[in-house]
């Protein structure tokens, strides 16, 4: 699956996904100047990746793993399912469930048996220290930079705003200063 942003990469990896069992990963980048396509064909044949639903259950009941692929730009994931799977085995995988996929600026972990999907640490720690500076400006100011931050509208991502947008107002609810208010979640930004 070739995806057109980094939006759509991240919801076929977390919904399409991970959401169903494809929990182990490994994530990738394809050298430039490469056939993009040639690789895909050739990936997809090297693991078997296939999407049969009928074969897809025969594996998972045989014990056997089942691989997707999902690239955008350079970059490609090869998600696998638990089971045993020969190619993908020889693959230093890692688990979302223990180490969440690191996409840009953006993580896909498992947390309470759900899909997760958030900024990433170190992006959102700079967020909010950028944010603990400009607290206390003109409203119009912190609420135009907050509702303009750069990032899809995934759950995960907005309950980081919504508890961004608390500090804020209470550093300026002690100061005497307006509450900002977060612009209300566009239902079509998570997924463009």
């Amino acid at each position: 699956m070739n995806c057109k942003s980094i939006g759509e990469f991240i919801r076929r990896i977390a919904i399409d996904y991970v959401r169903y069992g494809y929990v182990r990963y490994v994530i990738r980048e394809i050298p430039e100047g490469k056939d993009l396509l040639a690789i895909d064909r050739k990936l997809r044949t090297h693991y078997d990746v296939i999407s049969c639903r009928t074969t897809r259950m025969r594996r998972r009941k045989q014990q056997q793993a089942i691989v997707q692929y999902v690239r955008y730009g350079q970059s490609f994931v090869l998600l696998a399912t638990e089971g045993e799977h020969d190619q993908f085995e020889r693959l230093n995988s890692y688990d979302c469930r223990t180490a969440p996929l690191q996409v840009e600026s953006y993580s896909i972990g498992i947390k309470n048996q759900r899909v997760l999907v958030r900024i990433r640490h170190e992006v959102w720690a700079s967020t909010v220290d950028y944010f603990d500076r400009l607290a206390l400006q003109d409203i119009q100011k912190v609420e135009k930079k907050l509702n303009t931050l750069p990032y899809y509208q995934f759950p995960g991502v907005v309950r980081q705003k919504q508890k961004l947008v608390s500090q804020i107002n209470q550093r300026r609810s002690l100061a005497g200063l307006p509450l900002i208010v977060l612009a209300p979640r566009s239902k079509d930004l998570w997924c463009e």
